[in-house]
């Protein structure tokens, strides 16, 4: 009888436990830099709305853009019993994110990195190689996002029959970080799409996603280039730098060249709206909900390496000021309280065991 009694008593233990797992709060700590530009704000308005809606325990540390402050500020983090989280979350900021794999192996704490991946250089291989805690990697395709800017951008440009004396079109590119991936990637779909005699890019400027920078770009290639009638930018803020350096010189977005980038962020559509910037590509800040759901559900028991990928590539979508009334208000769309409104849990594979493939 005595037996009978220890066993029950040690399944409805087992049973506490594991109700009890499930009904903790997964912990995870997402390392970010500060919102220089529109997009980091966006993409914290996605993972705090994904984090509530499934029930994580999300405490987010900023690094401002002080790179050599990441790696002591997330072993500070890890090696404290008192903050050390279930799951760690970053984006590679100026190739840091090789030490942060290394410091997740030692301290033994699963670690997925987003919008941000590694060069080849940096030789971490991937997800569970090398690094067997690193368990997953999700990425916009930056290389298309360049590609596609570039050739709506050629399509309007196109428009303004403004050309070079060989007939070319002649194109100014401004680069984000060449330390970031992402903007090497956007780079590259660029001289993809350009990879034809038609089209001359002058010179590459390293505007560091910077606006002020770009309107240095713009003072100086206008007066160096007469016949530029393209200008790219890596992002947004970079495009807009170019927008308002043009028009204090009293030239016209649009009419006099045209220049449009990449984050589609809802305080740049009337930029948009106006045809200032005649393309905007983006919407890779709901990578971060994305993100958020894969680790819940990986710490929740529901590793998706098995059944889909340790990979995950999103698409961005672009948009020219022709097709802006189809946007609507972003402003309204995108707001914390809108999307909040989302179920987040309809994407979750704990939430919905029956579920066979992520859709995001």
């Amino acid at each position: 009888m005595k037996k009978n009694f220890l066993i029950i008593g040690v399944s409805l233990l087992f049973l506490f436990f594991a109700n009890s797992a499930w009904g903790a709060k997964p912990k995870i700590a997402w390392f970010w830099s500060s919102p220089s530009s529109g997009f980091w704000p966006m993409v914290e308005r996605f993972i705090s709305a994904a984090s509530e809606d499934l029930g994580v325990d999300l405490d987010a540390y900023s690094y401002g853009e002080n790179h050599t402050a990441i790696v002591p500020l997330v072993k500070q983090v890890l090696s404290n019993p008192s903050t050390k989280p279930d799951a760690v979350l970053i984006h590679n900021f100026k190739t840091r994110g090789k030490d942060v794999l290394e410091l997740c192996e030692q301290y033994k704490v699963p670690i997925l990195v987003f919008n941000a991946g590694f060069s080849e250089a940096e030789g971490v291989g991937k997800p569970r190689e090398k690094y067997k805690y690193w368990i997953g990697l999700m990425l916009p395709d930056d290389e298309y996002a360049g590609y596609i800017l570039a050739k709506r951008l050629i399509e309007e440009a196109k428009k303004l029959n403004k050309r070079g004396n060989g007939g070319e079109i002649q194109i100014v590119a401004l680069e984000g970080n060449r330390a970031s991936e992402a903007s090497n990637s956007r780079v590259r779909g660029l001289k993809k799409a350009m990879a034809h005699s038609e089209f001359k890019i002058q010179q590459f400027f390293h505007s560091k996603w910077k606006e002020h920078l770009a309107q240095e770009a713009f003072e100086l290639s206008s007066l160096r280039y007469l016949e530029v009638s393209l200008y790219w930018a890596a992002s947004d803020s970079m495009a807009i730098g170019v927008v308002k350096a043009a028009e204090k010189r009293g030239l016209i977005p649009g009419k006099d060249f045209v220049v449009g980038g990449i984050d589609l962020l809802p305080e740049n559509q009337e930029y948009l709206k106006s045809g200032k910037l005649a393309v905007s590509v983006g919407g890779h800040y709901a990578e971060g909900a994305w993100a958020i759901i894969l680790l819940y559900d990986y710490l929740k028991g529901y590793d998706f390496a098995p059944f889909e990928s340790s990979f995950f590539s999103t698409k961005m979508g672009d948009h020219q000021s022709s097709t802006f009334a189809e946007l609507g208000d972003l402003r309204q769309k995108l707001s914390a309280e809108n999307i909040r409104k989302i179920n987040f849990k309809q994407f979750s594979k704990a939430y919905n065991p029956d579920l066979k493939k992520y859709n995001f």
